[in-house]
Order: structure tokens, then C-alpha cells, then sequence
């Protein structure tokens, strides 16, 4: 078990990585010109203070235990972030990018994305190396769980199996607006919801929350919108609705940069029905830094 007062020596680290980049505690020995013996206690101090063993033994040869390899990828970034101090204290590069990688599922509005990331990006400018990458909720976590990304936006909590790896943060919770191009809006008449009976409805699908909860406040007020689509692509809906197509649903938050850049119509507010969107990010202290700043 970790000791948690104990520091990691970073020399016993290097003896670590020096045996795995070598393949064997003598090939370690040699480069670092000490005895085998010498580099074997390095590492077993290295093992006590992290709480895990970080090598196995196979027959005559040493082997790498799961804990070990998450070890060598931390143990990879920190002589490299070693080497890079070394190289800007000297002149000869730059100082480093802050890097956010994030995943963002299909349904989340990327306009909304744009919102809760513009404090982050004006504030890091050109200094901040963002990568973003779209897809369903189960892959995103996924690669969360595997460290290939530092967080998800999502529009739904962590799921319950994964409450002990993953911790949700909420970021806003919106009412939504229905909207719909002047021509059909024309159409359907002033009188909201009433105007939703029969319209064409660009809906979410039946299993997303959002999408069954639409359905039911519609259910409860007698109207039956006619579904002419159904999409968990935000971006599609809304190229859809722009065409005509039918009535879309979008968060009020962004209500405006939604009709302005699709050349869209407000129908009508619904407080009741929410939007909501959540950072879903590692439940351990190492998490990027640069995720408090995403509100």
C-alpha cells in the first residue's frame, strides 16, 4: 500500500526507466556506472514509496506489471518536460504549450462548446495547443479511462459504473427553445406549443434524455409534433432545420448564435425542459489544471 507521505525520488526513477530502456538491471547498471545491486534497491525503494510492485519476474527475465507500464509513460513525460527546462533555460526552444485534449459527444451544440472554452482559449491565447475530438459517449469514456484525453463534455453525468474512475462537473443547465426558419415558422402560426401539433419535428433520439423528455412535455400539453428526423448529430439538426426541414430544439444559452448563424426563428422558451452540460474528468488529483478553467 502507498505510503502518502512518502516523495518519489526521482533518481530511483531514473534507475527504473534506465532498466527498462536497457532490458535487464545489469544493461541498467552498465549505462549508469554503478552495481546491479545498487540499481535493484533503487528500484525496490521506488516500488515501496509508490505502493506497487512495478516488475515481475518471468524465468530469467524481467517483465513489466500494469502498474509499471503506467509508470514508464509518467516516468517518459518528466525527463522529456526535464530536457525541454533545460532547452529554453539555455535558448535553444521556446517555452512549452499548455495542451487540453478533450472529448465531446455527438449531441453536445459545438456553438455551446465555443461558450464554456472561450474563457480558456482568450485567456491562453496562442499559447494553448487544443485538441478536441468528437464521438459517442461510450468511446469518449473510453479513452478517458486510457488517458488519451483529459476530459469529456457531455450532456449526461458519469455513468454509475464509472463514479469510482470518473467525477462529473456541471456546467450550465439551459431551458431550450424551439426554432424554425421564418417560412415555417410563418406557417405554424403564433400559438406555442399549440403550433407544435402536426409541425415537423427534428427530434433526439427516443433513448437520449433529452429527447424522451421533449416527447412527454409534448404528450402532456396535447400535441403531437410529426418527426421527420431523427439525430444525435447536432450539427446535422441544425443544417436540417436551416433547409426547412423541420421545428429544432436547441439550449436557450445559445439561442441567439443559433437563429443568427442558421438563419433561424425563436417559436418559443420552455424553462421546464433542460439542457444540461457536464466536464467529466479523472477522479485523482493529477488532472490537467486547465480544466478549473472551463465554467
Amino acid at each position: 500500500m502507498i505510503n502518502p507521505a512518502a516523495r518519489i525520488n526521482y533518481k530511483h526513477l531514473r534507475y527504473f526507466y534506465e532498466i527498462v530502456r536497457e532490458g535487464s538491471v545489469a544493461g541498467a547498471a552498465r549505462r549508469l556506472h554503478v552495481t546491479p545491486q545498487t540499481v535493484s534497491s533503487q528500484v525496490r525503494s521506488l516500488e515501496r514509496a509508490l505502493g506497487r510492485p512495478l516488475f515481475e519476474r518471468l524465468g530469467r527475465k524481467l517483465t513489466l506489471t500494469a502498474d509499471g507500464e503506467v509508470a514508464v509513460d509518467y516516468a517518459e513525460s518528466i525527463f522529456a518536460l526535464g530536457a525541454e527546462l533545460r532547452n529554453v533555460m539555455s535558448g535553444r526552444s521556446q517555452a512549452r504549450r499548455s495542451v487540453l485534449r478533450l472529448g465531446i459527444t455527438d449531441s453536445v451544440p459545438k456553438l455551446l462548446t465555443a461558450r464554456v472554452l472561450a474563457p480558456v482559449l482568450d485567456r491562453h491565447g496562442e499559447r494553448l495547443e487544443l485538441t478536441c475530438v468528437e464521438g459517442a459517449a461510450a468511446e469518449l469514456f473510453g479513452r478517458l479511462a486510457a488517458f488519451q484525453i483529459d476530459a469529456v463534455l457531455a450532456e449526461m453525468p458519469v455513468p454509475p459504473h464509472l463514479t469510482r474512475t470518473m467525477r462529473a462537473r456541471r456546467l450550465l443547465d439551459s431551458g431550450v427553445t424551439f426554432l424554425a426558419t421564418p417560412g415555417l415558422r410563418k406557417k405554424l402560426g403564433p400559438r406555442f406549443p399549440a403550433s407544435l401539433d402536426g409541425a415537423p419535428l427534428i427530434a433526439w433520439p427516443e433513448d437520449s434524455p433529452l429527447g424522451s423528455s421533449i416527447e412527454s412535455w409534448c404528450a402532456a400539453r396535447g400535441v403531437s409534433p410529426r418527426i421527420v428526423a431523427r439525430c444525435d448529430d447536432s450539427a446535422l439538426m441544425k443544417v436540417l432545420a436551416q433547409r426547412g426541414l423541420g421545428v429544432l430544439c436547441a439550449p436557450t444559452v445559445i439561442e441567439a448564435d443559433v437563429a443568427r448563424q442558421f438563419g433561424l426563428k425563436a417559436l418559443g422558451r420552455v424553462e421546464e425542459l433542460r439542457e444540461p452540460l457536464y466536464l467529466i474528468s479523472p477522479a485523482m488529483r493529477h488532472a490537467n489544471p486547465l480544466l478549473d478553467e472551463i465554467r
